[in-house]
């Protein structure tokens, strides 16, 4: 498959698969006129590093976990190495998943709260909602504290 191909297949431009090769994460073959050619095991060693990318992982630890193999002289101390890089992908992506799940539960919430300005005549701005007692809950949620209009500072 020429790069072209691999990028429509996993889902990202051509520029980001060179990227992923020049950080050693993958090898291309070439043909005599140095045209990219990638097989269905290079296809399948993209598509796991645009999701691991996609989940949060880092491409510095995915770059560190490519170079392990090479760099050990036995299994024993690859193995070591790649568990430990593991563990550490694995704590990242928990903690990620701490993050996403708080802010699902807060968007949630917003939602939730939002359904008592449904039906509501007034321009929602903070003077016009000051007394309205659904703009205090939906202020409990983090995320309407983007969507709230701004209180301008006087210098």
């Amino acid at each position: 498959m020429k790069i072209g191909e691999v990028a429509q297949r996993v889902g990202v431009s051509i520029s980001t698969l060179r990227m992923y090769e020049e950080r050693g994460l993958i090898l291309a073959g070439r043909s005599p006129r140095g045209t990219r050619h990638y097989g269905e095991e290079e296809l399948a060693r993209f598509q796991a590093i645009v999701g691991l990318i996609h989940a949060g992982v880092p491409i510095e630890t995915l770059a560190q976990l490519a170079s392990i193999r090479l760099g050990n002289p036995t299994g024993d101390s690859a193995g070591h190495q790649v568990e430990a890089v593991l563990k550490e992908m694995q704590a990242g992506l928990t903690a990620r998943i701490e993050i996403l799940r708080t802010a699902l539960t807060d968007l949630r919430s917003a939602q939730d709260r939002l359904a008592g300005c449904h039906g509501c005549p007034i321009r929602p701005t903070r003077e016009n909602c000051a007394a309205c007692p659904v703009a205090d809950k939906l202020l409990a949620c983090s995320v309407m504290h983007v969507v709230w209009d701004q209180v301008s500072h006087g210098a």
